[in-house]
């Protein structure tokens, strides 16, 4: 993708759902003069414009495309994301949402303040956000870098959370309970949106209504409240359950504890017309 001679190598995991061209904007935002930057770009839709943009991408250098055929749910791809870029030898690995544009220099400073702090297992970053119209000094999981500990301490997302929303939550739930803390980046301009892709699509905000309470209801289930008022130190309360989520269980975690409904939206249920 961005040739730097020298320095860290960097992954970038996308999800792309209804962006377009915005999306083209957040990879070219992402360049750098010092680190080599690769790009994973996980299609989650058939939204004309995005597989048009995605298209595009899949033809530049250092990008990797994986059309996932409909929405995966974001905790999936993330975890793919995350897990090949540092199987590839990513020094480090920065998830953005497809509503993201990076500041000239940003990806450079988030990604080194990661290399610095390793013991963080995120690291967030600041800047505008456009729905709420204030600058805001931490984006997150909309933009953040996560460092190797967190694989190493953490594992996976719960992909139980589907297809999006609380999975930050119960990642920075387990990371509580694990006595991980994070790091922020508050000398960067990245510029987020906010909830740009559930707001050009009329259907999706509906139906995200209902699996947001569903989320919702799993992640009481699973820790004995809402996000701030968990009452359980273990997941279900079960003492022998911490909290890693294997890699290698990344897709059935918990067994008979695992939400029944899902998927919930069936590959082909997201595609536009």
């Amino acid at each position: 993708m961005m040739d730097g001679r020298a320095g860290l190598r960097i992954t970038l995991v996308v999800v792309a759902y209804n962006s377009g061209t915005a999306l083209t904007g957040l990879v070219d935002s992402a360049a750098t003069r010092r680190h080599r930057v690769d790009a994973r770009v996980f299609l989650h839709s058939r939204h004309p414009a995005t597989v048009a943009a995605c298209a595009e991408l899949a033809r530049r250098p250092g990008i990797t495309l994986v059309d996932q055929g409909g929405n995966a749910g974001v905790a999936r791809s993330w975890n793919d994301g995350i897990l090949a870029g540092y199987a590839e030898g990513a020094d480090v690995v920065v998830v953005a949402n497809d509503d993201i544009t990076f500041g000239g220099g940003d990806l450079d400073r988030l990604a080194e303040r990661a290399a610095r702090c390793r013991d963080s297992y995120i690291v967030t970053c600041a800047g505008p956000h456009r729905f709420y119209g204030r600058h805001l000094p931490s984006h997150g999981f909309a933009c953040f870098a996560v460092n190797p500990v967190a694989v190493e301490v953490l594992g996976c997302f719960d992909e139980n959370f589907f297809p999006a929303y609380c999975e930050d939550q119960d990642f920075a739930r387990r990371a509580s309970l694990a006595a991980l803390t994070e790091e922020n980046c508050a000398d960067t301009h990245v510029v987020h949106e906010g909830s740009a892709t559930i707001f050009r699509d009329r259907a999706l905000l509906i139906r995200n209504q209902r699996t947001h309470a569903l989320n919702q209801a799993y992640y009481r289930r699973k820790w004995g409240g809402d996000a701030g008022a968990e009452t359980l130190a273990h997941p279900f309360g079960v003492q022998a359950l911490g909290p890693r989520i294997a890699p290698e269980r990344r897709h059935a975690p918990y067994g008979e504890l695992d939400r029944p409904d899902l998927p919930l939206v069936p590959a082909g249920e997201d595609a536009h017309a």
